[in-house]
């Protein structure tokens, strides 16, 4: 029973149930679950030869592919936890994580062939138990550093356990994965599928950046299952043909809350895709609660899907300041218990102890309940609905956002005397992040210095210079007054230079209106103005229809003005051949 306990256990388990049938798609490279666990078990081989083992920690620095999927498997094959980094993280960034981690090893391009060596698949000598690590991810910290969630098996089986339950998965779905392995989001994707008998497409970068290339080829691939952060569903679906970015059989949001007006048009999309609310912070591993959207939707005070029920294995409870029990219908903390609970943060025993703490109402000796920091009520039925932070934590497009962590970061820029950030939302719900600045220095110069440090989901997408920081009668920071300047600050403040070619003018009306903004000149940067990477997605698909020319979503980056990305388009245009009979051009990406 020790086989079944540990995530690779399950894995393993359906290898052998299923040998056959496939497990892994890249990009037109497919492995079968045999083929899997032997590459997998290869590598391992390889790793314990090296000194992986239990709570051993494993970096892995992969990009998305058929390697990268096959080596977390070898690493819990090896005993061992993977610490899982993006390879877009910047160099500072994956130089802290590898340290703070104590990863004894890394898995890379590089160094996966070196691994794997060449002798036959074995089992691994040293195996890991229920209570051994499986991974540690590492979360935003308020205090200017992330922190390691570190998970055990005995926590994710628990969770892949209940998730393939409550959503039904059946032997031969094919799941989609488009999410970063840095974070859990995917992992209610990735770890089901292959413990279900599904098939897991890992989707590339430039696939889950475009909505003409998702839609090719999840119509291509008969997609089932999809796991996806709510705004970048959004934006995926921004083009022409937003129906074929759904799923056949399975949609689950999370990361962010889901209008309910919003959910209604995915209704009406893709009558036959059930669809489910997913809610649990990493602590808790992945996910705690479902909501199941069936019949008339339901009535919410914040006009968003309820988070929903607990999943088998975790408790929930709503507690007041003192830790009470509040009554049904009036906010508390929510705070979690049960199987799902992690290890705690790595290396980190005080904040442990803060955010970990014993749970009166558990059965079990040495029972904890995790804090979330999160305010939520219990509706009628019994589902929770969020109602918002007891802090200056966020959500951006899915991930966790500590703005403490930003704000210091910014702090070590020389001519940075005072600084503040915060969320600010539009219209249609998006949220971005705008950083307040006393001192003398550039946008440019504080969006370089953040790059070198932060994610990019990090980054603010607009910076003002203040002569102060505007405070409340407490003597703290006025987020709501800054919240007003930022509004402010989204109109461009000098003469805009008007476009000149028609191009120009096309990609002024684009950005216009997906940034809400009266005028703007062709040398204005974008990203000054407010634009992050999901409205960049949206931008390229109107682009794309326009202009009928294809681009990468890093061009924006690269080419953040107007002037800049009309000769990058006009350039195209210029250098694609001609077809014969009105046939259709070949899409050039750079």
């Amino acid at each position: 029973m020790v086989a079944l306990s540990t995530l690779h256990g399950l894995i393993e388990a359906q290898a052998r149930r299923t040998p056959d049938s496939p497990a892994l798609a890249f990009e037109g490279e497919t492995l079968t679950y045999a083929e899997l666990d032997r590459r997998a078990g290869r590598l391992a081989a390889g790793l314990v030869r090296r000194g992986a083992g239990p709570d051993v920690r494993v970096g892995l620095l992969l990009p998305r592919s058929l390697e990268l999927v096959v080596g977390i498997l070898a690493i819990l094959k090896a005993g061992a936890a993977y610490v899982p980094i993006d390879p877009a993280y910047p160099a500072e960034r994956v130089r802290f994580m590898l340290l703070d981690s104590g990863a004894k090893l890394v898995l890379t391009e590089e160094t996966l062939k070196d691994f794997e060596g060449r002798g036959p698949a074995r089992a691994a000598k040293r195996s890991a138990g229920p209570q051994n690590l499986a991974y540690v991810i590492y979360t935003s910290g308020s205090t200017g550093r992330p922190k390691g969630v570190a998970i055990e098996h005995r926590n994710i089986v628990n969770y892949v356990l209940g998730v393939a339950e409550r959503l039904r998965l059946e032997p031969g779905m094919r799941h989609a994965t488009v999410s970063t392995v840095a974070a859990d989001l995917g992992n209610t994707v990735i770890f089901p599928a292959l413990a279900t008998g599904g098939c897991l497409h890992v989707i590339s970068r430039s696939r889950a950046e475009s909505g003409a290339l998702l839609a090719e080829y999840f119509v291509r691939e008969r997609i089932d299952v999809l796991k996806i952060v709510p705004s970048h569903l959004a934006a995926l679906q921004s083009g022409k043909d937003p129906q074929a970015v759904m799923p056949a059989r399975r949609l689950i949001l999370g990361g962010e809350a889901s209008r309910l007006d919003w959910i209604e048009g995915l209704r009406r999309l893709a009558p036959r895709c059930e669809i489910f609310n997913h809610y649990g912070p990493t602590e808790t591993t992945v996910g705690v609660l479902t909501y199941h959207v069936r019949g008339a939707l339901p009535a919410t005070q914040s006009r968003t899907l309820p988070l929903g029920k607990p999943l088998p294995g975790s408790e929930v409870h709503l507690l007041d300041e003192r830790g009470r029990p509040v009554a049904r219908g009036e906010k508390g903390e929510l705070c979690i218990g049960g199987r799902g609970v992690a290890r705690g943060y790595l290396q980190r025993p005080e904040l442990t102890a803060e955010k970990f703490v014993a749970d009166p109402f558990g059965a079990e000796p040495g029972a904890r309940l995790y804090r979330t920091g999160d305010l939520a009520r219990a509706l009628p039925d019994g589902a929770i609905e969020f109602c918002g932070r007891i802090d200056h934590q966020v959500k951006i497009h899915g991930y966790r956002v500590e703005l403490g962590e930003i704000e210091e970061a910014l702090r070590l820029l020389g001519g940075v005397q005072d600084v503040a950030v915060i969320a600010r939302e539009d219209a249609s719900g998006d949220r971005s992040l705008v950083g307040f600045i006393v001192g003398e220095t550039t946008s440019t110069a504080l969006r370089e210095h953040l790059k070198e440090r932060l994610p990019q989901y990090m980054v603010p997408s607009a910076f003002v210079l203040v002569e102060k920081l505007p405070l409340n009668a407490n003597g703290k920071v006025d987020r709501q007054g800054l919240a007003a300047l930022a509004l402010e600050a989204s109109q461009p403040a000098c003469a805009a230079v008007a476009a000149g070619s028609e191009t120009e003018k096309t990609l002024i009306a684009i950005w216009s209106e997906l940034l809400g903004v009266e005028a703007m000149g062709v040398d204005d940067d974008v990203f000054d103005l407010g634009a992050h990477s999901l409205m960049a997605m949206k931008a390229l698909a109107q682009i794309r229809e326009r202009f009928d020319v294809n681009l990468a979503l890093r061009n924006l980056f690269e080419h953040p003005t107007v002037a800049a990305l009309a000769g990058v388009i006009d350039g195209l245009a210029l250098a694609a051949p001609k077809t014969p009979g009105g046939g259709e051009r070949e899409e050039l990406v750079l």
